[in-house]
């Protein structure tokens, strides 16, 4: 098994354009004293901690690390693939120091800093034991600082602070992956976050940030792909989200994401201002793809701030509470096609499909072939927007021209409506500017 890692592991090298002949790169194989078995033996071990083989190793080599608990806090400054083996069919290898100490400013168990073509993989890696109240420093699992790299079948837990109390703003702390360009290194960085469970974080599963925004910015991209994220939601105390890119660009897909609902929360307004999001979008570059994601349990599943020419596509979203399906602010030019929408809570939260914000400008988005069952409305489009070919069911509204109507449609439901539904909508509680 381990020989198959580790070939799967060279290909992966020669997949982020590593050039290697044969006797370049080396393979430094890590093992505790009391792991034994596997075909490639992992007793006989070079290295008893990660650490050393990390020291000792050149760019373009492959670490591969046997089954054991690492209590071990990384730092990757060269092209590297750190791999988790198989040995006597345990296929699960810890990294979980017990002492989380900072980096240039960061509190993280894997830093890979000013590098590229670094893989992580098969590996658990959790932070846990991290101390970090406040929102500095800067707290996550995995951290990739003006880096390239690929994170795979990883199983990334534990960034939560010691105190949510301390830092529930909009930007948090607490994450389980952090992708980071402070714009020192022109870049393009490229990472790819790809099969992994991401969990127990404060603020995001996967927070990506560039150096700025818009189009000619975003030097950030990543692929995130095939993952399980798993949140609490406002629960916690702060604001939450599953997957966040702020000044970035990339491509979001087949991701299921899981955040948390009201609860005992007030809706309006503490669940609102401590509101979960599956995925956030804040200024991204142009070109963007959300495709094929399932969202359940948030506030928001989708909000947008600042897009161009972006496509978000065949995303399943259900079990909305406190905003919409998808929430659009300064969204331009682009696709909405083919998402489904389920479960919007349509009479106490008044909450559609797909919500535009008024004022947007001329928007010129293309809003077609989505379904949306149980919500207020389908979509609330501007003017400017393309709404053709929806599918709308149960909903008191199937599609609505919020420029015409600044202040939100009617509270009409069949019969008289109880007092308390008061219609809550933007122009009376101002949106958190992402």
């Amino acid at each position: 098994m381990l020989r198959k890692l580790l070939k799967y592991a060279g290909l992966a090298l020669l997949s982020f354009g590593i050039i290697a002949t044969a006797g370049q790169a080396k393979t430094l194989t890590v093992g505790q004293p009391n792991t034994s078995g596997g075909e490639e033996t992992c007793a006989h071990a070079q290295y008893n901690t990660i650490g050393a083989a990390i020291a000792a190793a050149s760019a373009g080599d492959v670490v591969a690390i046997c089954p054991a608990l690492y209590p071990e806090q990384l730092v990757i400054t060269i092209p590297l693939t750190l791999i988790g083996a198989s040995a006597n069919s345990v296929n699960r290898t810890l990294i979980q120091p017990t002492t989380l100490n900072a980096v240039n400013g960061y509190v993280s168990v894997i830093t890979v800093t000013n590098t590229s073509n670094v893989a992580i993989k098969n590996l658990a890696v959790d932070a846990s034991y991290n101390t970090v109240s406040g929102c500095s420093p800067a707290l996550s699992t995995i951290l990739y600082f003006n880096s390239s790299g690929a994170v795979e079948n990883d199983a990334i837990s534990g960034a939560e602070l010691q105190d949510v109390s301390t830092c529930s703003g909009l930007f948090g702390n607490g994450f389980g992956v952090l992708v980071e360009n402070d714009g020192s290194l022109p870049g393009p960085f490229n990472v790819s976050v790809t099969a992994s469970s991401i969990h127990d974080y404060t603020q995001d599963g996967i927070y990506v940030l560039g150096p700025g925004s818009g189009i000619s910015s975003a030097v950030v991209n990543v692929d995130i792909a095939g993952n399980s994220i798993s949140g609490v939601g406002p629960a916690s105390g702060t604001l939450q989200f599953g997957v966040f890119l702020n000044g970035a660009a990339g491509q979001i897909s087949g991701n299921m994401i899981s955040e948390g609902l009201c609860g005992t929360l007030t809706i309006y307004p503490d669940c609102y201002n401590l509101r979960s999001e599956g995925i956030t979008l804040r200024s991204v570059g142009a070109g963007t793809v959300v495709n094929g994601n399932f969202i359940s349990n948030a506030q928001s599943g989708i909000f947008m701030n600042g897009l161009t020419m972006a496509k978000i596509t065949n995303n399943v979203i259900n079990n909305i509470e406190g905003l919409d399906g998808m929430d659009l602010y300064g969204v331009t030019d682009s696709l909405i096609q083919g998402n489904t929408v389920f479960n919007a809570n349509p009479v106490s939260n008044q909450s559609c499909g797909i919500w535009e914000n008024t004022g947007t400008g001329i928007a010129g988005n293309t809003i077609q072939n989505n379904t949306v069952n149980d919500a207020y409305c389908g979509v609330a489009y501007v003017t400017a927007d393309n709404v053709v070919s929806g599918s709308y069911y149960n909903t008191l509204y199937t599609t609505f021209n919020i420029d015409l109507n600044p202040d939100g449609p009617p509270p009409v439901e069949p019969g008289t409506p109880p007092s308390s539904m008061v219609f809550r909508r933007r122009p009376a509680i101002a949106p958190i500017a992402h």
